[in-house]
């Protein structure tokens, strides 16, 4: 059992900080002089209020036990409680305000601030609809029942730049409550899949939905039985068409002919701005029959099908991944072409890879040292998401590192990394389907090199990460690292390794300071191999001996 009176006082600050939040928002959406930015902070601010009220939810429907297993629950109560006393420290100053008014209880609260929040993202017209009347009425009863109180109150929400500085704490707070909610998922999802439960209730839960873990559930189920991937995310008498060489992502069109019995049938074909990731598959052995290649074809349709559906699950949901459309069999060319859409807010353009980015003296000095840091952080954090569900990347290498372009200035978005270049589907041969190249051999674990009987782990796609975050730190490329090494220069797998890891204890510390070089160092040796056995165990190393010595925070260790 975990502790009860933790438990509950967590539930009683949470409450308290929520009411508090809906205050702060309710009060700024009633100022009849909002302009376009302070009512985006309005609207950005309930989204986290929203979210507050399904964590409260769903940590008192759990009883506090959120990872299912005593330990580790007593581990993340103490967790949580340090973040909501901060979190409730923060709305101090609205404390007093908020308590002048009679606050709702929380679930018809919420229901009022959905109906707000919708209100103002749909264009109606000003004097009518709920929030409107919410408006009015809410500064109405402040005037009412206190001139000084409603003084306070303008003063208090009035700055803008308070408010802003209000909601980025907010965030902070609730961004904790999430890599929580990430770490205890993990035990959750491990505990669920060693009983045989059906992850259905959680993937139904609204406030699990709310919180992302019905996704993290989804992709979970996907991955443990892909033979129930109902989705058939091929798409038949298309054709693609590509506008450069990108090394890895590259825009692209789809032309779909329409079917006959459509509605659209005057309508002969469809075009489609995608992003196009093509992948690569060996010919099939010689001497192989009819039937044996038809079976072959037919099992690596399906492998190719069952990596698209967790690509959509994650793209659509932020996990780190372009929201997967579908993709299209190539078999003249031996391939098949992922298909992308095009995320909200960027431009049709090529991503740029980092890859490339570093190797560009033009795209290089986009980056600043802190942009960096961010990176190599969120690199961390997006592939320790993916490992939560045993998913591993494969080929994971700076090329596959891409970047799309804004909307507005056509600059890549530095601070929106998207991971591509997933290989883990496999022939029936049992080979990867995108075989390794001269450039992604340098990013490869030794032992996969060396020895072919060995099943790709966590600890492999860790070793890629170190290499990345090697570049990163060093601002060059891998072939470049290996370029600038003295003769004799490194051929071998192992040895190839011995220089990263040496370069990484001797330059990073100067580069990026100790902490970084420490973490890269360990991922390269492989330091946490035997912690991988249990996901939620070695997300919490993987945490605190990487991501989080990855921050500038770190710095000066």
């Amino acid at each position: 059992m975990v502790e009860l009176a933790l438990v509950l006082n967590i539930i009683e600050a949470v409450k308290q900080t929520y009411r508090v939040a809906q205050f702060v928002f309710e009060t700024v959406k009633s100022a009849r002089n909002e302009d376009v930015e302070r009512q985006q902070i309005a609207t950005d601010f309930g989204r986290e209020v929203l979210f507050l009220a399904s964590f409260e939810r769903y940590f008192e429907k759990a009883h506090g036990s959120i990872a299912y297993d005593q330990a580790l629950d007593e581990l993340w109560l103490l967790e949580i409680d340090q973040v909501v006393r901060h979190m409730k420290l923060d709305f101090s100053d609205y404390e007093k305000l908020a308590g002048t008014d009679s606050q709702p209880s929380l679930e018809s609260s919420t229901s009022s601030l959905t109906l707000l929040l919708k209100g103002s993202e749909s264009e109606k017209p000003k004097g009518s609809g709920l929030a409107t009347r919410e408006k009015s009425s809410i500064t109405q009863r402040l005037k009412d029942g206190n001139t000084r109180i409603y003084t306070a109150t303008k003063w208090a929400l009035s700055n803008r730049q308070r408010l802003q500085a209000t909601l980025e704490k907010f965030r902070k707070r609730n961004k904790a409550l999430r890599k929580i909610l990430q770490f205890a998922m993990a035990g959750i999802l491990q505990q669920i899949a060693q009983h045989g439960q059906d992850l259905k209730s959680l993937q139904e839960d609204k406030d699990a939905v709310a919180l992302g873990l019905s996704t993290w559930a989804e992709i979970k189920q996907i991955k443990d039985q892909p033979e129930h991937v109902e989705n058939d995310w091929s798409l038949k008498d298309s054709t693609i068409n590509t506008n450069d060489n990108a090394s890895v992502v590259r825009l692209g069109d789809v032309c779909t002919r329409m079917p006959k019995s459509s509605m659209l049938a005057k309508i002969r074909y469809t075009k489609d701005a995608v992003l196009v990731e093509y992948k690569t598959y060996p010919p099939k052995p010689e001497g192989l029959g009819s039937s044996e290649a038809q079976e072959m074809n037919f099992r690596l349709d399906r492998r190719v099908n069952q990596l698209a559906s967790p690509l959509a699950t994650s793209g659509s949901n932020a996990l780190g991944t372009l929201p997967c459309k579908a993709f299209v069999k190539e078999a003249d060319q031996r391939r098949y072409a992922f298909l992308f859409n095009i995320p909200e807010g960027v431009s049709e353009a090529s991503p740029d890879s980092l890859h490339d980015m570093i190797e560009s003296p033009v795209l290089g000095r986009l980056w600043s040292l802190s942009a960096r840091f961010k990176l190599a952080s969120d690199l961390a954090t997006i592939m320790g998401g993916f490992h939560m569900f045993e998913w591993v990347v494969k080929g994971f290498q700076s090329q596959s590192v891409v970047f799309c372009k804004s909307l507005s200035d056509k600059a890549p978005q530095l601070s929106k990394p998207f991971l591509a270049g997933f290989e883990y589907i496999r022939p029936i041969s049992g080979s990867t389907v995108g075989q390794l190249s001269g450039k992604n051999v340098l990013y490869c674990h030794p032992d996969l090199q060396e020895e072919s009987n060995i099943e790709f782990s966590k600890i492999h796609d860790l070793y890629s990460l170190g290499v990345v975050l090697l570049e990163i730190g060093l601002w060059l490329t891998a072939r470049q690292l290996l370029q600038q090494t003295r003769p004799p220069r490194p051929s071998t797998p192992a040895e190839i390794r011995e220089e990263y890891i040496r370069k990484a204890s001797s330059k990073l510390p100067l580069r990026m300071g100790k902490s970084y070089a420490e973490a890269v160092v360990a991922c390269l040796e492989s330091r946490h191999k035997h912690q991988a056995i249990r996901s939620d165990v070695f997300l919490n190393v993987f945490d605190q001996e990487i991501v989080q010595k990855l921050s500038t925070k770190r710095l000066l260790d």
